[in-house]
């Protein structure tokens, strides 16, 4: 699998994304973050994770998500050059150096060299953002920046992947003092909007309710048509495609209305025989 598969580049228009809901005072584990926030996670680190979660009845105690970021990009910090940290992870080979991409006579870059040569700029970066998982504001402010926005362009001319704001609100909330940060706002939240958190809960039971009887029903319309289910079969065994199921549709359009028509029967016959 290739490691830099889901690693994207910075793009001023959506690194505001907004912070991930974890919905509950819930510890930041790793397996709970495979299981419900697997999709913001780097390759490199996902692999890890999984690796240490298959292995969790051999292991006294499994690392933070943060502890797991620190020790996989912690070679990022000896790494005395940008090649030299593309050559330990390949999912930075897009980085370009900062003195090939930027014009020296820009009123911001004048300001960085006063903190950061040119040349070295790349590489310093990429340190404070994965290595140290600094935010951007701060490695604005490092750089003698105002803030991220001065510092956004700059990411995207040198072709600077991004960490992600909501990653790496899962890497601060993974440690026990994010936790206890998490607790604490949620139980606030909670008590300053009961009515609302009540209504969300009804919601949830009733979608709940709802996907439940669509799938009874679903079932009961799909035993009332069996030459459907034999048509399914002898497609079926033209293609191992995971997608067979929408092919089939797809191939034969009168199915798929018979079984749409057929769900709205026996949908109606539920209706009746709860009054």
């Amino acid at each position: 699998m290739n490691i830099s598969s889901n690693v994207k580049l910075y793009n001023s228009e959506n690194s505001f994304q907004s912070s991930p809901s974890f919905g509950a005072a819930k510890d930041i584990t790793l397996e709970y973050v495979l299981k419900h926030r697997e999709r913001l996670l780097p390759e490199r680190i996902r692999r890890k994770a999984k690796i240490f979660v298959s292995k969790k009845d051999k292991i006294k105690t499994l690392p933070t998500l943060k502890q797991l970021h620190e020790s996989t990009y912690s070679k990022l910090l000896e790494c005395n050059t940008l090649s030299a940290a593309q050559n330990f992870y390949p999912e930075f080979r897009e980085i370009l150096q900062a003195n090939v991409v930027l014009s020296k006579t820009s009123k911001n870059i004048k300001k960085i060299e006063e903190k950061v040569p040119l040349k070295d700029l790349s590489l310093y970066i990429l340190k404070e953002r994965w290595g140290k998982m600094k935010t951007l504001n701060e490695i604005a402010q490092q750089l003698g920046l105002k803030d991220r926005s001065a510092l956004g362009w700059v990411l995207e001319k040198i072709q600077m992947p991004d960490l992600g704001k909501n990653y790496q609100a899962l890497l601060k909330a993974s440690d026990e003092e994010g936790n206890r940060l998490i607790a604490s706002k949620v139980k606030a939240f909670n008590s300053q909007h009961r009515d609302l958190i009540l209504a969300h809960n009804r919601q949830i039971a009733q979608n709940a309710r709802n996907k439940a009887l669509n799938s009874m029903i679903a079932k009961e319309a799909w035993k009332r048509l069996s030459h459907v289910q034999d048509a399914l079969k002898e497609f079926s065994k033209t293609t191992n495609s995971e997608e067979r199921f929408a092919e089939f549709w797809a191939q034969y359009p009168q199915y798929a209305k018979e079984f749409g028509e057929m769900k709205k029967i026996v949908s109606e016959e539920i209706k009746q025989s709860a009054k």
